[in-house]
């Protein structure tokens, strides 16, 4: 486990904590050793969560932290939550995620999927970034998917209303923009100590479709005995935020714990910083963060 020599145990941070590939890590990082903030929807959740957890590893150190990260304002909740539990962060793990087959939009205006797989980590990490510079080594770890390679052109000035929504599509389009984004976020963050790479979980067993309908809906219904479990998905992720061997690897894509090679519109510096300009702009145009947080 990182930081295992300092005196008090390592805390790590995993959204969407309470089902799923999530809640696998958080249930792992946990008997190895850590004290996890499981980042949930509701305290509820998070609680039922925790029990869940202590009831296989009795005596694991568990604090619930939650909020709706598809909105930004809780967004930000989740961030004091977490500075109010916890003077260090050595680990940053952004899980949380769903698929919408039709299109919504949340109270701040932004596609939901869009807000929910992509934007709100992109914020919460800059909230949280000081607490983890301040703790390095840190490590931040992204959960992306294969899917992001079907992706083939972006179209940037589309996303945050989602006029460029087209069912499954999408999904794959916000993964792709996770891999920009750690690409683009260990570029700025070399020499911090703080490092960022992307898992790939593969095809996993969850609940992350709860929301679709129609032919994804039977898609996901009939590949189901080919899915992964969730605790085989948390490997991957668990191994980038605790292998020693990676500790100053940055701006990777992982699968199956080793390095994998991701799409070529993902590594694609351009686009990358693009992407940094415009998520920084449609936060401080809509005053739900300021550009000195976004620095």
């Amino acid at each position: 486990m990182t930081n295992m020599s300092h005196e008090q145990k390592p805390v790590l941070l995993v959204t969407g904590a309470t089902s799923g590939v999530g809640h696998a890590v958080a249930a792992d990082l946990a008997a190895h050793g850590a004290r996890v903030l499981l980042g949930a929807r509701s305290t509820g959740s998070g609680h039922a969560a925790a029990s869940a957890i202590r009831s296989r590893t009795p005596g694991a150190e568990l604090e619930v932290v939650a909020a709706d990260l598809s909105d930004m304002k809780q967004v930000r909740s989740l961030a004091g939550q977490v500075r109010q539990h916890t003077t260090r962060l050595d680990g940053l793990v952004l899980n949380a995620g769903e698929v919408r087959t039709r299109r919504q939009l949340t109270p701040d205006g932004f596609e939901t999927n869009f807000a929910t797989n992509y934007l709100s980590g992109f914020l919460l990490t800059h909230l949280l970034l000081p607490l983890l510079t301040d703790s390095a080594p840190a490590r931040i770890v992204v959960l992306s998917s294969s899917n992001h390679a079907h992706i083939k052109h972006l179209d940037l000035d589309a996303l945050s209303a989602g006029t460029d929504f087209r069912h499954i599509r999408t999904y794959s389009t916000r993964k792709l923009l996770t891999v920009l984004f750690v690409a683009e976020f260990a570029r700025r963050l070399h020499g911090t100590g703080v490092t960022a790479n992307a898992a790939d979980p593969g095809f996993v067993r969850t609940n992350l479709g709860r929301h679709t309908t129609g032919p994804f809906w039977l898609f996901l219904k009939l590949t189901r005995p080919f899915q992964a479990s969730p605790a085989k998905a948390a490997r991957t992720p668990v191994y980038l935020a605790t292998a020693p061997e990676i500790a100053t690897t940055t701006g990777g894509y992982f699968a199956n714990s080793r390095p994998a090679k991701p799409s070529p519109l993902s590594q694609d510096p351009a686009i990358a910083r693009k992407l940094w300009g415009l998520s920084g702009d449609l936060l401080t145009q809509r005053d739900l963060a300021s550009s000195e947080e976004l620095t």
